[in-house]
């Protein structure tokens, strides 16, 4: 049996039993990252317990894994028949898009500039490359082709913009920005409004990768 056939019908590599398996064990891996991030920021911040939930949630990496960790948990909550309809397939596709931004952008442009070490690695490690990692795979594996379509790309930017607002809001109240390329105290709305721009540009191609690789 070809290698092709195998990733067409992903119970045919591994049962629906091994499958929720390894779910239910990168779920709570998932969450257990999620907590430990939440506790390191909160053990350190200066600030009262909703501000700093505020900023917490002003990461696009923390939102991206919770997302990650939901999808993880329902793949073991229900059989895996179920999480194969065209609903499911286009908010695991959008996940995709959004925890595989959250990889691309850290690797290429932020990991040398927060070197950790401890706790803090292992953290960083599991939410920015290896749970991104586990789970693009389930993606690939468990989401049929077929039920994507390029129109959905306008519905996978939605969360994006929403972020995009929440923390220009955040910024302005608070003056703390999560990421460098949007502080706009340092860069100025015309830079931020470029990064946006670029950054949007390849939530887009990258939407229309997934989709074409499923189509």
């Amino acid at each position: 049996m070809s290698l092709t056939h195998h990733l067409a019908n992903p119970l045919s590599v591994l049962s629906p039993t091994g499958i929720r398996f390894l779910a239910g064990t990168l779920a709570l891996c998932a969450w257990l990252t999620i907590t430990l991030q939440w506790s390191l920021m909160f053990g350190r911040s200066a600030y009262s317990f909703k501000q700093t939930l505020s900023r917490f949630l002003g990461y696009f990496t923390i939102l991206s894994n919770i997302l990650v960790a939901l999808a993880f948990t329902a793949w073991f909550i229900y059989p895996v028949s179920i999480l194969m309809d065209k609903p499911v397939a286009i908010i695991s596709t959008a996940i995709s898009v959004y925890i595989i931004i959250v990889g691309v952008i850290y690797h290429l442009l932020l990991r040398k500039s927060f070197p950790l070490v401890g706790l803090d690695k292992l953290a960083n490690a599991l939410l920015h490359t290896w749970l991104p990692l586990f789970y693009v795979l389930f993606w690939y594996l468990l989401v049929p082709a077929g039920m994507l379509d390029i129109s959905l790309i306008a519905y996978f930017l939605i969360l994006p913009l929403l972020y995009l607002g929440y923390i220009l809001i955040l910024g302005h109240l608070t003056t703390h920005y999560p990421y460098p390329f949007v502080n706009v105290t340092e860069n100025g709305y015309p830079k931020v409004i470029r990064n946006a721009v670029l950054i949007a540009l390849s939530f887009v191609l990258l939407s229309a990768l997934l989709i074409y690789i499923k189509s």
